[in-house]
């Protein structure tokens, strides 16, 4: 039976094949916890009979999941879920924001992402994951220590990066949101190069030392401990470069 549309015009009747059917209601069983990552989900012979199609297309459908990243089939043994994440898809089309007019949308969206992740931390944080927050601080001002001692090596600066992006993923993975860890690591390679033209500007052009009493890192930790979510803003925007750091003089560029 056709219907219209408000404008008059005649909708299509689109027909569902029984493959998309099929896979619909795998990925549904999926998405609402019935398989968990790592179980084994039915063989085509046991789906079929459930469905009452014949195998061919339940081995179709478990082909468009296996594409879709959702299960995964090996030999001899049959179809397991996968622990499923976008961050590697979405990690293929990161080049796209590595220009330079893209470049201060990154830094928003980290002050989105990480302000928000901060926000929910304050609230709901548990003992664990602020015992875990404080060890990657920890690391990091070890990291600066060394850093400073030797400000001209490179490979000092990565690890440093590498301290300093651990931190920030610790307070993203502390929203419990699947989604914000996925578009953080989509855009990890620009975050750290964000991070390390921070540094570089910091000790190189505005002469900036190790000042743990006014580090940004430490003012979010003690936020978050406190609760203070204007605190925690405050530190957050310093941290990226968005507003100077309060008491610390600096002379870094704050529309890059």
């Amino acid at each position: 039976m056709e219907k219209k549309t408000p404008a008059g015009r005649r909708m299509k009747i689109v027909k569902v094949s029984i493959v998309d059917q099929v896979c619909d209601a795998v990925k549904k069983d999926i998405m609402n916890g019935t398989w968990k990552a790592g179980e084994k989900i039915p063989s085509e012979s046991e789906l079929a009979e459930q469905f009452g199609v014949n195998r061919l297309s339940v081995r179709m459908a478990l082909q468009k999941l296996n594409t879709l990243g959702l299960i995964e089939t090996r030999v001899g043994e049959g179809s397991f879920v996968r622990d499923f994440s976008l961050g590697p898809f979405l990690s293929e089309i990161s080049f796209i924001y590595s220009s330079d007019e893209k470049y201060r949308e990154v830094r928003q969206l980290r002050e989105l992402l990480e302000g928000d992740s901060i926000n929910i931390a304050i609230q709901s944080a548990t003992q664990e994951e602020i015992d875990e927050l404080k060890r990657a601080l920890d690391l990091y001002f070890e990291q600066a220590k060394r850093y400073h001692q030797n400000i001209d090596s490179e490979e000092e600066l990565e690890r440093l990066v590498d301290a300093d992006f651990n931190f920030h993923y610790k307070l993203v993975k502390m929203s419990r949101n699947s989604l914000y860890k996925d578009v953080y690591y989509m855009v990890q390679q620009l975050i750290r190069q964000h991070i390390s033209k921070l540094v570089y500007i910091r000790t190189h052009e505005a002469g900036w030392a190790p000042q743990e009493q006014h580090d940004t890192h430490l003012k979010v930790f003690n936020s978050i401990v406190n609760a203070d979510p204007d605190a925690a803003r405050q530190a957050n925007r310093e941290m990226l470069g968005i507003v100077p750091i309060a008491g610390v003089e600096e002379k870094v560029p704050l529309d890059w």
